[in-house]
């Protein structure tokens, strides 16, 4: 079934674009374009690693996302990066994650910390677990079973998740929703999900193309050996904006929103209150601001009634996690050359 698969629904990426990304690029595809070795590469149950971004969306039948689950589930399977698949029944799609970034791991860890400091003080600690990258089966016991693996969730003596929290950086904000309404309509324990969808512009590119140094010494490529930190930075003029190595951009600007889905009062999947917009630029400077984004817990176990979060908070996570985010791709642009010289 597998052979041919990857023809179905999908163009060559154009190889042309090279150098600094400039803000024309900045439109997001509907569907990842792919070379024929790199479906090649997905279909066989590995990312390729000079796919520039952390997420893939393919044009797949239901059957067609069964197999490359399976192929991704192995344990041999791409180091075990893989975190998580998802399959659009409205579209008929297949996303696939390939790594958590640092920006994911930043906003999770703000967010639990909130969670965790409010359990605390309201003795209600050992009530609760909560789990990051955990897999969860949805439906276990009908035949359309739902593998879940949030980002985070917190589970109560049940060990069923009763909120969940999806981060989304190269991930498309309605494959998100389409999870989160999956998993509110077929699981009743299930009371909230939490979406924090971050967007990048422009979207990123390598600043610098692999080609063009295959042949080269490693000090030919415009990145500091060895690389630190302090190498990957904003311009002054723009703190916010985005973070540059030798003067080349490796992280665009980022700006994000949060939202609250839970049920309406027919059971329905709904969204609670209106969605929270975060740009770092309002939480820093002389015009610097914060809101309360506040998570209604009343009924669930223990009556821990509402969770007060500081949008800052989520602010300063997507902040600090940037050079962080820069250096991972500069390292996953040498680790692909130097794979792709001993080759050569």
């Amino acid at each position: 079934m597998l052979a041919g698969a990857y023809h179905i629904g999908q163009k060559p990426i154009h190889s042309s674009l090279r150098g600094f990304c400039h803000d024309t690029d900045d439109v997001e595809e509907e569907f990842s374009l792919l070379n024929e070795e790199q479906l090649k590469q997905v279909y066989g149950g590995v990312y390729p690693t000079d796919f520039p971004r952390e997420a893939i969306r393919l044009k797949t039948t239901l059957q067609q996302h069964s197999l490359l689950q399976a192929k991704f589930s192995r344990a041999e399977s791409d180091r075990g990066e893989i975190k998580r698949l998802r399959f659009h029944r409205g579209l008929s799609a297949t996303s696939i994650l390939h790594r958590i970034t640092p920006v994911h791991d930043r906003l999770v860890e703000g967010t639990r910390n909130v969670f965790y400091d409010h359990f605390y003080a309201k003795n209600l600690v050992n009530r609760f677990i909560m789990y990051t990258n955990s897999t969860f089966y949805i439906g276990a016991d009908t035949p359309n079973t739902i593998r879940l693996v949030p980002d985070l969730a917190i589970c109560s003596a049940s060990q069923h998740p009763f909120l969940v929290l999806e981060v989304g950086l190269s991930e498309k904000y309605d494959d998100m929703l389409e999870t989160a309404k999956t998993v509110l309509s077929k699981s009743p324990t299930t009371k909230l999900c939490i979406i924090i969808k971050v967007f990048e512009k422009p979207l990123f590119r390598p600043p610098v193309k692999l080609g063009d140094f295959l042949c080269k010494p490693r000090s030919d490529i415009p990145i500091p050996s060895p690389l630190s930190m302090n190498d990957c930075h904003a311009c002054e003029s723009e703190p916010e904006g985005p973070i540059m190595v030798n003067g080349l951009r490796w992280v665009g600007k980022l700006s994000a929103f949060w939202e609250i889905w839970g049920r309406d009062i027919s059971g329905n999947p709904a969204v609670i209150g209106e969605r929270l917009l975060l740009q770092l630029q309002w939480f820093y400077g002389p015009n610097a601001q914060s809101q309360t984004i506040k998570v209604d817990l009343t009924g669930l176990e223990g009556n821990s009634t509402e969770i007060a979060i500081k949008s800052s908070v989520l602010a300063q996570a997507i902040h600090s996690s940037r050079a962080h985010l820069a250096a991972n791709r500069c390292y996953e642009f040498l680790t692909n050359w130097s794979a792709k010289r001993q080759k050569t």
